[in-house]
């Protein structure tokens, strides 16, 4: 096969990367290429490979299942029901499943929908910097989007831009000058992770939920890249006496395979009047084994404190006088993490990341950022071995500027 035409030849919009090397496969965290080069994954692809790559508990669930049942539709199956039984007893008391789904769009727009059929409003709430999806339905809910999606409708969503500022009598303000007769719910990632990662004031959680208890308006958290132990326990958003009213999961439940899902409270599945949409792939038999593999894995590591040491890690590492003169700025939370240079002039955050690729480390990045978020399992001497690689890169082209 000639690997470098089908690269070539393949499409993708021009805001993908076009990674130059072809993936073979990967174990723990090291990816293999094609040529047999093996790589440190420090991107978990897009945050989603909690439990390590090819493990091998989780694969032994979806080779039993692939022997029985692949896929039922809208029919129920004894292992979705298994899959669901082990969700629900990791949330919060008031939160249920409400349903399965493959990716994370298609579980945020049942959320939006679930949201104004619940209400009889349309208008949502959401923030310039938190990302939702792709989709028509969830391209709106961020600041900027391609043109060939044409404008926003008028009466569909309210984008708040705070410039950054996330302290709570700020945030208040924005939310109450937002506010209308016709707004359904809110929507917020927990830990910006598109535009970051980026930790939220600590009050961020409370305001909101303040803000939305005080005017009836549903709090739909999107969780589907910061649960499952990928920033603080198994999701942000649920803790002490905070939660929300709906929880959008994904990617971590999969461990690399398509699922999401919706959890809401009982109130509003008992004010759902209308039947919602399901999913040609919605509790799909295999994604549901997966699930299950994924969520025994998970119960049997401490992977809360992990990621407590990942960040302390991290932290303490950029914090070496070397890399003062550089003007980074750390952020993000637990295994989620980032390096920011968007104060930096003349700083190519593309060069640095194909230099740290180069050198064997597998990150993402934005223009202003290389993002860190390495499967949970990685052992900390390999975790130190990348930020030596990625900690030389900047240094080294800092000091060819």
């Amino acid at each position: 096969m000639n690997e470098s035409l089908l690269v070539q030849n393949y499409y993708r919009p021009d805001h993908f990367t076009r990674y130059p090397l072809v993936l073979r496969s990967a174990r723990g965290s090291i990816i293999t290429d094609s040529q047999g080069r093996d790589y440190l994954d420090f991107f978990a692809m897009m945050g989603i490979v909690n439990c390590g790559h090819n493990q091998s508990s989780i694969n032994q669930w979806l080779f039993e299942q692939i022997k029985t049942l692949w896929t039922s539709s809208f029919f129920p199956t004894e292992i979705q029901l298994q899959a669901i039984t082990k969700m629900n007893s990791l949330l919060p008391e008031d939160l249920n499943v409400a349903i399965l789904y493959s990716t994370g769009a298609e579980a945020i727009e049942f959320a939006l929908r679930l949201a104004r059929e619940t209400t009889g409003r349309k208008r949502i709430l959401s923030f310039r910097d938190h990302y939702h999806g792709k989709t028509h339905g969830t391209i709106f809910l961020v600041h900027s989007y391609p043109d060939c999606y044409g404008p926003a409708p008028a009466d569909y969503c309210t984008v708040i831009d705070s410039d950054g500022n996330d302290e709570p009598d700020y945030l208040e303000r924005c939310l109450n000058q937002a506010m209308d007769t016709d707004v359904a719910g809110i929507i917020f990632e927990p830990v910006i992770g598109y535009s970051g990662p980026r930790r939220l004031h600590q009050e961020f959680l409370t305001t909101i939920r303040r803000f939305c208890d005080q005017n009836q308006v549903i709090m739909i958290a999107d969780e589907i890249l910061t649960g499952f132990c990928r920033c603080r326990g198994w999701f942000v958003s649920c803790h002490e006496d905070i939660s929300p009213d709906i929880l959008v999961f994904g990617k971590g439940l999969g461990n690399g395979f398509p699922i999401s899902g919706v959890a809401c409270t009982k109130k509003l599945t008992s004010q759902v009047k209308e039947a919602l949409p399901g999913s040609t792939f919605s509790g799909n038999t295999l994604a549901s084994a997966v699930a299950c593999g994924v969520l025994d894995f998970l119960i049997n590591q401490d992977l809360s404190r992990k990621t407590r040491q990942l960040e302390s890690f991290f932290n303490d590492y950029f914090s070496n006088p070397r890399f003062q003169t550089s003007g980074i700025q750390l952020d993000g939370m637990g295994g989620l993490l980032s390096i920011g240079f968007n104060k930096i002039k003349d700083m190519n955050v593309p060069d640095i990341y194909l230099d740290i690729l180069r050198a064997g480390v597998i990150v993402s990045h934005t223009q202003t950022h290389l993002r860190i978020s390495p499967p949970l399992t990685i052992s900390m001497r390999d975790f130190e071995q990348g930020l030596e690689v990625i900690g030389n890169c900047i240094s080294r082209y800092d000091e060819n500027k």
